[in-house]
C-alpha cells in the first residue's frame, strides 16, 4: 500500500486517505465505514466465485443433452382423492363417523320426484356436519359438491324426504 496514490481506487479509499492523520484514522463512524468499505471492495477482487448472482450474459443458453434430460424429475401426477364415505339412501340418516384430512369434498345428488309427486312440489335436501349446515337445497332434483376444510373425525346428518347419494373424498 506504500505505492498507492489517492487518484487510484474508490472515493471511499481516497476519503480514507484524506482523513488519515499522524498514521491513524480520525475516530468516528465515517472512518470505520470507510475502512469497512475498503475491506469489502478488496475482498471482492480476484474472487473465484462462479455464481451468476446479479450478472447477465449475452451468450445463448446451453442445450441439455438427452442423457441430462432423462435424469430430470418428471412431474408427479396428482393422486386421485380416496373415497372415505359413499352412501345411497332416502329420508333422514346419520352417517357413521369417518376421518378426513385438511381438505375434503362432499359430493351429493338428490331426487325428490317420487317423494313429492303427490303434491307436485319441491323437496328439501339438507346435510349437517356436527352443527354446521353444509348443504341446503330445495328443488325437485339436484346435485353438487362442496369443499370442506375441517379435519378430523366427522359425522354427517342428512335430512330429506328425497332419494339421495352422498360421497366424501379426501
Amino acid at each position: 500500500m506504500s505505492n498507492f496514490h489517492p487518484k487510484d481506487g474508490s472515493k471511499a479509499v481516497r476519503q480514507q486517505l484524506a482523513d488519515k492523520k499522524n498514521g491513524r484514522f480520525k475516530r468516528g463512524i465515517g472512518g470505520s465505514l470507510a475502512a469497512i468499505m475498503f475491506v469489502a471492495a478488496v475482498s471482492g477482487c480476484g474472487s473465484n466465485d462462479k455464481s451468476d448472482k446479479g450478472k447477465s450474459t449475452a451468450s445463448a443458453p446451453a442445450s441439455t443433452s438427452s442423457a441430462e434430460a432423462s435424469h430430470k424429475a418428471a412431474p408427479t401426477p396428482k393422486a386421485k382423492p380416496a373415497t372415505v364415505l359413499a352412501l345411497t339412501g332416502s329420508g333422514t340418516k346419520n352417517t357413521s363417523a369417518f376421518k378426513v384430512g385438511d381438505e375434503w369434498t362432499l359430493s351429493y345428488t338428490f331426487d325428490c320426484t317420487k317423494a313429492m309427486r303427490a303434491v307436485g312440489g319441491k323437496g328439501n335436501f339438507i346435510v349437517f356436519d356436527k352443527n354446521d349446515k353444509i348443504v341446503n337445497e330445495l328443488d325437485k332434483t339436484g346435485k353438487g359438491s362442496t369443499q370442506q376444510h375441517t379435519p378430523g373425525t366427522r359425522q354427517l346428518q342428512i335430512i330429506s324426504e328425497c332419494d339421495w347419494t352422498v360421497k366424501v373424498t379426501g
